[in-house]
């Protein structure tokens, strides 16, 4: 399908319910960053491997919490998330996905119904962008810089092993951190709170200006004298675990291409 991007406010993107997204992507009209889709409403990670795995990669998110919280698991074969979206096609309400295939990307489409098949199980797991809602609405003044590779070891389980993958903020003050810290606790669904605070240099982030796996910026300011730097557990974790264990086949969201799901961030909070 040739994709045709519609220009849509950040205002209007705010304002759409899920499905009305939804629709958009799946008829080509959508094809980028979604973070300001559906203001409210929970956003998701995409992970799916073939039923053969699935347990490995079940037991490797109940052992990584933090990068990985699993928010729903389909049946084998089956495209719709029951719990998160029932009415959702998690082959065409992307934005974008990554395929990968013995440890490499081979395939970006806006699509996957040519590599879906009866054999495939579908993970959906929490995202930060469910927090950068709670942020805003706190007033906690901060901006986000990108998703970096770190040296933190994921545990491992089977044939998923890596490393955590985090996703980086800067925060005005003290008293944001905090905050940050408060509300992000409260939201384990969403990656919980901060896995590190202060120096990236101690995880293995030591270039903040040339982010790894995503960002929104073409160039990053410098940091400031004040500002404090956090990084949280991020959902892009399983992509770096993929290339590193060689998993012979996964698909997952292409960064920043998540999936909007029916659910209220609020409605995740407990979980």
């Amino acid at each position: 399908m040739e994709r045709i991007h519609r220009s849509l406010s950040e205002k209007t993107l705010t304002k759409m319910t899920p499905t009305e997204f939804r629709d958009l992507v799946r008829r080509g009209e959508w094809s980028t960053v979604n973070t300001s889709a559906c203001r409210g409403h929970a956003h998701a990670n995409l992970v799916i491997v073939p039923k053969s795995l699935a347990y490995e990669f079940f037991l490797f998110c109940h052992r990584n919490p933090k990068p990985c919280p699993v928010l729903d698991v389909t049946e084998p074969g089956e495209y719709h998330p029951h719990f998160l979206a029932p009415e959702a096609d998690l082959r065409t309400d992307l934005p974008r996905y990554r395929v990968f295939e013995n440890g490499a990307i081979i395939d970006e489409p806006f699509d996957i119904i040519k590599y879906w098949n009866d054999n495939l199980v579908a993970f959906l797991l929490g995202c930060s962008t469910n927090f950068d809602w709670r942020l805003r609405d706190a007033n906690v003044q901060y901006r986000y810089i990108g998703d970096f590779k770190t040296n933190i070891d994921c545990v491992p389980a089977g044939c998923f092993h890596g490393s955590m993958v985090v996703s980086t903020r800067l925060f005005k003050t003290s008293h944001d951190a905090v905050r940050a810290v408060q509300i992000t606790s409260r939201n384990l669904a969403a990656h919980g709170p901060p896995v590190h605070i202060g120096s990236p240099h101690d995880i293995g982030v030591h270039d903040l200006y040339h982010p790894d796996m995503f960002s929104f910026h073409e160039e990053i300011q410098p940091v400031e004298q004040d500002e404090i730097i956090m990084s949280w557990a991020c959902g892009v974790t399983p992509q770096i675990v993929a290339l590193k264990s060689n998993i012979p086949f996964m698909i997952s969201h292409y960064p920043g291409h998540m999936f909007v799901t029916d659910k209220l961030s609020e409605e995740l909070e407990a979980m």
